[in-house]
């Protein structure tokens, strides 16, 4: 059975930087606690952050296509080395892909929407 997080309401997250880890754990309309687990975690960048979170979706977009549309916040992210060192966007974009890098969209009815750039992905029972 696939866990799933759609309509799942958003419980906390947290971020620990010594283990590359972003994890966020949500309460499944089954009324089950789960985790998403985004490992080799890099950054990630979320707005409208608040308390009964209603998450949509979580997907693996295609690098290329997402700083296509994200540009523009790229740019302004430069001057701030986030999240890492680069001139041009497509220096950021390049070192992710050699790294092996993916870049995981957060989708919400209500609330807390966003990206990650992470390695892997996981969905565990808590």
């Amino acid at each position: 059975m696939t866990l799933s997080i759609h309509d799942g309401v958003l419980i906390g997250y947290s971020v620990n930087f010594l283990e590359n880890e972003l994890q966020l754990d949500i309460e499944t309309v089954a009324d089950e606690i789960v985790t998403v687990i985004f490992e080799n975690y890099l950054a990630h960048y979320f707005d409208h952050v608040m308390a009964g979170s209603i998450l949509f979706d979580i997907e693996e977009v295609d690098l290329n296509t997402f700083f296509v549309g994200n540009n523009e916040q790229f740019q302004s992210h430069k001057l701030y080395a986030w999240p890492i060192w680069y001139d041009e966007t497509n220096e950021l974009e390049k070192y992710l892909q050699k790294n092996n890098y993916k870049c995981y969209v957060i989708s919400a009815s209500l609330g807390l929407n966003g990206y990650a750039f992470t390695k892997t992905l996981k969905i565990k029972k808590k």
